[in-house]
């Protein structure tokens, strides 16, 4: 198994190569990567985020919140993430190993994630034609960024702040303040600057 982890992998590959085990992987360029266990913050926001999610598309039974749902670009072969919360409103089919069509990609910002999510994962999700928003949630502090498709090629971005921010999220039509998404999340103290 180390052997074939060595040289790059379509997905089809990392697929019958993943292991069973508790680990998270995702594709990296036809690399595989362990994920990190998320820390309790980000499982408390994915949670929250998943039940206001879960209010918001009671009307459209159609539409799947899956945590961690696999997202898979569509001009890529070698490449697989696993998202934080994705939503889909395409019907759930036998032996599907990732969520297809997603309409709404949401990641949790962690200090060792921030950088690939920024620079890998957001340009990828913005070139699935599916997509309409993808949304970036900070977790040491209430502050989310809003990435909304307006055309074709064409995107926005919307940055909320502060735990009396509305957040609005079109794909899905939801919206609710900060203070939702972070409920029963502890912020670390922010140090003053000295005054001098």
């Amino acid at each position: 198994m180390a052997d074939a982890a060595l040289k790059p992998m379509t997905a089809e590959e990392f697929f019958a190569w993943c292991p069973n085990d508790d680990r998270r992987w995702e594709l990296h360029d036809g690399r595989p990567v362990a994920m990190a266990p998320p820390s309790r913050a980000h499982r408390i926001i994915a949670f929250n985020l998943s039940k206001v999610l879960a209010d918001a598309l009671s009307t459209r039974p159609a539409c799947l919140i899956e945590q961690g749902g696999g997202v898979m670009p569509t001009d890529r072969t070698d490449t697989y993430y696993e998202a934080d919360v994705t939503v889909s409103c395409s019907p759930h089919e036998p032996g599907q190993l990732y969520t297809p069509e997603p309409v709404l990609v949401m990641e949790i910002l962690s200090p060792s994630t921030e950088r690939e999510d920024r620079r890998t994962k957001l340009p990828d999700y913005r070139r699935m034609p599916s997509v309409m928003e993808v949304v970036l949630i900070d977790q040491t502090r209430p502050r989310v960024e809003v990435h909304r498709r307006t055309g074709n090629d064409a995107w926005s971005v919307d940055l909320f702040e502060g735990m009396t921010a509305r957040l609005f999220l079109r794909a899905v039509a939801l919206e609710t303040d900060l203070a939702t998404v972070y409920a029963h999340v502890a912020f670390p103290s922010r140090s003053e600057p000295e005054v001098s």
